[in-house]
């Protein structure tokens, strides 16, 4: 036997799964217009579910590199959809938080999220999906309770109660 995992592994299939909807959601944004980049609206959609967060956290938490993110905010910035501002804790961080301008932005944003669920959730009841639901939860938190960030993850405790 050649293969590692069976074809169906829970990590081939999370990795397909997590490729194959930022695709569509790439595609969806590009065939939308909007001015901004899959990658500004995803740094964009992180400020706005944990803002307040230091700058290196949401990084770790998108899983890129500071200077990705850095690059992101910077256009986010300019274009008034968030403010970076030092952490009271620590002068040398930022913090990231959203702006009002921002909540229209999300507003468009919010039916090309919606439309991809839908495509991605159909066929499959209620019940199955809340099942999923809590069961990617758990691995979730077993993952990040392993990861080097464990130590951040105070950060964003809100994440399970808002996923």
């Amino acid at each position: 036997m050649t293969q590692l995992m069976p074809d169906n592994s829970l990590g081939f299939l999370l990795t397909d799964l997590s490729r194959l909807f930022r695709q569509a959601f790439e595609r969806s944004v590009g065939d939308a217009g909007l001015e901004l980049t899959p990658g500004e609206i995803r740094a964009l959609a992180h400020v706005a579910r944990y803002g307040g967060a230091r700058q290196a956290v949401l990084a770790e938490r998108m899983g890129v590199e500071p200077m990705t993110l850095s690059a992101y905010l910077d256009r986010l910035e300019a274009r008034n959809l968030i403010v970076r501002t030092t952490d009271p804790t620590d002068r040398r961080a930022k913090v990231i938080s959203h702006t009002a301008r921002a909540n229209d932005v999300i507003d468009m944003i919010r039916p090309l999220a919606e439309q991809i669920y839908v495509q991605i959730t159909d066929g499959i009841e209620p019940g199955e999906l809340k099942t999923m639901e809590k069961a990617l939860l758990r691995i979730r938190g077993n993952l990040a309770q392993h990861a080097p960030f464990a130590a951040m993850q105070h950060d964003l405790m809100p994440m399970a109660a808002s996923a």
